[in-house]
């Protein structure tokens, strides 16, 4: 299996993103994927201007000089697409959306329908798996909803089966190694184990999605720890 990676973090390989994004790297590695991975963070891709020029005047082309055409190359080599972000206010990163916006040279501009609908049909190949990893700093599950919707939407829109999400919530949480070691090492374990599952069944079991999401503390806890350390970083108020 061909994966393409898009880690849409700004702080990429820094981020907390990478922390769940490695060890999932790590299982899909072992069962034999081939993996390629684009920090979108370093790459330069305008903003979709609208101009419908990929539609009919360049069909399948954006006539903005950038990165995204090699982008576009990479991603049809792929039997599969992760889109790795942290959660933003809700929603996927700003350079997410700018990339996911400038994926529209995959659609041909005529309308075509199925059981929910209108919908664009492929010009390229696009992947035919579509799969979601995300984080926040939030207790509970509750906090994707906005963001799987989308990316279950997006996968309709590109004709992508949504293989699903991995999600990590209190992902400020894994920190604690040293007073936790084994929750922490149980999750991370489950999501080397989610990478595994994604390459052999096209598929991550609910139960290895509930490892992964799994309480390391309490809320309160986590409330406790993340404004201790905001209070170190803002310092005592002045005078």
């Amino acid at each position: 299996m061909n994966i393409i990676v898009i880690n849409a973090a700004p702080r990429m390989e820094a981020g907390n993103t990478q922390v769940i994004l490695n060890p999932f790297l790590v299982g899909a590695r072992h069962e034999g994927a081939k993996l390629d991975i684009a920090l979108l963070a370093k790459k330069e891709i305008k903003p979709c201007r609208g101009c419908f020029t990929c539609y009919a005047k360049t069909p399948g082309h954006c006539v903005q000089q950038d990165d995204m055409p090699a982008l576009v190359q990479r991603i049809r080599a792929a039997d599969l697409m992760v889109l790795a972000t942290p959660l933003y206010l809700d929603g996927m990163t700003s350079i997410a959306k700018n990339f996911i916006d400038r994926l529209v040279v995959f659609l041909d501009p005529h309308f075509e329908k199925d059981q929910n609908g209108l919908l664009h049909p492929l010009r390229w190949r696009f992947p035919a798996m579509f799969f979601l990893i995300s984080v926040c700093g939030y207790p509970g599950l509750f906090n994707f909803d906005p963001l799987v919707l989308h990316a279950q939407r997006i996968a309709r829109n590109l004709h992508s089966e949504f293989a699903g999400a991995l999600l990590r919530p209190a992902i400020f949480s894994i920190l604690l190694t040293k007073k936790y070691p084994d929750r922490v090492k149980s999750v991370l374990d489950a999501v080397r184990g989610a990478g595994a599952e994604l390459v052999n069944n096209g598929r991550v079991s609910d139960e290895t999605l509930k490892a992964i999401s799994a309480d390391i503390c309490s809320p309160d806890e986590l409330m406790a720890m993340a404004n201790a350390y905001w209070d170190k970083e803002i310092g005592p108020p002045p005078g």
